[in-house]
């Protein structure tokens, strides 16, 4: 298969992956829930909050992997990836090893000492605790598995492993209901299971269809391809720490002024941001070991050029479903909470803003990623990270309003834009004239294009469900014709095409 074309169909299996584990999981939520009560939920959720707090690991580790598995695969040297693979899952037993303890000392303190839990439901904690440091364990195991997987470019087994995750604990929700026994140890119990019995597919799966996955026992003797492994995996976590930082510590700093009513409201533009990132980062999950191959095979060309189509393509993906949703913010929070916290509306359209300021250059990230020096990007994207919150604190010290931290945020990212635009043209070589060209022009006129179409729609209709479906249908129509137009280059319209054309080709023969 032609690589645009596996780019399309990765992007295509991880949306329909995330619409089956979106679905099954709101079903394993609510019989999760009344299974365990409200109380007994409320503490499994408290533990496994401070436990997914080390998720940011899990990250970094599995970039860290993936790129240096995906650069050995474009340089075609099976033997340097069989010594990557088998580095990287000896590093990831001992990290994991280092976070179990990592998190039964500082958990078990945390829960005698810090947390407000009922006497008589410490012991439950406790194993909670023990159980889902086992789970990250297995996590953590997992990550050089899923790695090559994504270098691969085997979207399709890696996302039905991650739906049978999904009906597992669906299964395992369901059986809780029934279950006579103590409910919360036996939910911890499952998720246990579950992540063990993913870990022994993706094994499995791997052992069988790529060599360098088959274990032979050797010394670590490469200490420059540990420093490398480390040194990349150490410079990510940092600006995954910076970020952290900021998701963890705006909403503290809110709540110190304002109070938990504001933070109901940050939490709920978190989750429609959340839903919107998917849409995009899904096409940079499939597109990332294509742009690290090209390196690998010193095609600087293909590197750029792929860089420059992931810029556009998250942002126009994003801003998709984005704009008529900003436009039309208090019909459809009025529509789905009734009647949404205060400050929700505008928490919503700028953690959406920053977003699609953040998706603009997100493909240049990859490109220096692909290289392999990214120590500086890493060193500003963390340490700007970690500015939003004594800017944030000051001013609202200085008696601004709640909105004033978020744009913050929207000031930061556009500041980390022009930096990774200009590392971009240092480091990878791509020319600032040739991406204003290629992605701020074409991004700006669709994007403008679409916003008129929506204010249009508000200005001449009353708040109601018709005027969010005209909006919406407006919005759509104005996105697509003018980023036919003017958002997408000869090339690609090209490839779509012939994909259209061969899917209608493959449905008249099913008909026959």
């Amino acid at each position: 298969m032609q690589p645009g074309n596996r780019v399309i169909l990765n992007t295509a299996i991880l949306y329909a992956k995330m619409v089956v584990s979106i679905l099954v999981g709101l079903i394993s939520t609510r019989l999760v829930l009344k299974a365990l009560g409200v109380e007994d939920y409320g503490i499994y959720n408290l533990v496994a909050g401070v436990v997914s707090m080390l998720a940011f690991l899990n990250t970094s580790l599995a970039a860290s992997t993936q790129r240096f598995l995906s650069f050995s695969l474009g340089k075609q040297d099976v033997r340097h990836l069989k010594k990557i693979f088998y580095y990287s899952l000896i590093l990831h037993i001992g990290i994991g090893v280092c976070v179990i303890l990592l998190i039964e000392t500082v958990g078990i303190y945390g829960i005698k000492h810090v947390l407000t839990i009922a006497p008589d439901k410490i012991s439950n904690t406790l194993s909670i605790l023990h159980l889902l440091s086992c789970s990250v364990f297995f996590s953590i195991v997992a990550v050089p598995y899923i790695a090559v997987l994504i270098s691969r470019e085997n979207m399709l087994l890696l996302s039905l492993i991650e739906i049978a995750e999904t009906v597992l604990k669906l299964l395992g929700a369901v059986y809780l209901l029934t279950y006579p026994g103590n409910r919360l140890i036996m939910y911890s119990v499952i998720i246990v299971a579950v992540m063990i019995i993913s870990l022994l597919l993706k094994m499995i799966i791997c052992r069988m269809k790529y060599p360098e996955t088959r274990i032979v026992f050797q010394s670590l003797n490469d200490r420059t391809l540990l420093r490398e492994l480390t040194s990349f995996a150490g410079w990510y976590t940092f600006a995954s720490v910076g970020s952290m930082g900021r998701g963890q510590g705006i909403p503290m700093i809110l709540n110190v002024f304002f109070g938990v009513v504001v933070n109901a409201a940050y939490g709920i533009a978190n989750q429609v941001n959340g839903l919107m990132q998917f849409f995009a980062t899904a096409i940079l999950q499939s597109i990332r070991p294509q742009i690290i191959k090209s390196e690998g095979a010193q095609d600087r060309i293909r590197v750029k050029k792929l860089s420059l189509v992931a810029c556009r393509y998250m942002f126009f993906l994003c801003a998709l479903f984005s704009i008529p949703l900003i436009i039309e913010m208090p019909y459809v929070l009025h529509l789905w909470l009734g009647n949404p916290p205060e400050y929700t509306i505008g928490f919503c359209r700028l953690v959406l803003l920053s977003t699609l300021l953040f998706m603009i250059t997100c493909g240049l990230g990859t490109a220096i990623d692909a290289t392999g020096n990214i120590k500086w990007m890493y060193i500003w994207m963390g340490s700007l990270h970690f500015l939003n919150l004594p800017v944030g604190y000051f001013l609202l010290k200085a008696g601004m309003s709640a909105y004033s931290v978020l744009w913050v945020v929207v000031g930061e990212e556009l500041i980390c834009m022009w930096v990774r635009i200009y590392l971009a043209n240092r480091i990878v070589g791509i020319s600032v004239r040739k991406f204003v060209r290629r992605v701020i022009v074409p991004i700006t006129i669709v994007t403008g294009a679409t916003v008129l179409a929506g204010i249009v729609a508000i200005f001449y209709m009353h708040t109601g469900f018709l005027r969010l479906v005209v909006t919406s249908m407006l919005c759509t129509c104005t996105f697509l014709i003018t980023g036919w137009f003017c958002g997408i280059e000869n090339e690609e319209k090209s490839r779509f095409k012939n994909i259209m054309h061969n899917i209608t080709a493959q449905f008249k023969l099913v008909k026959r």
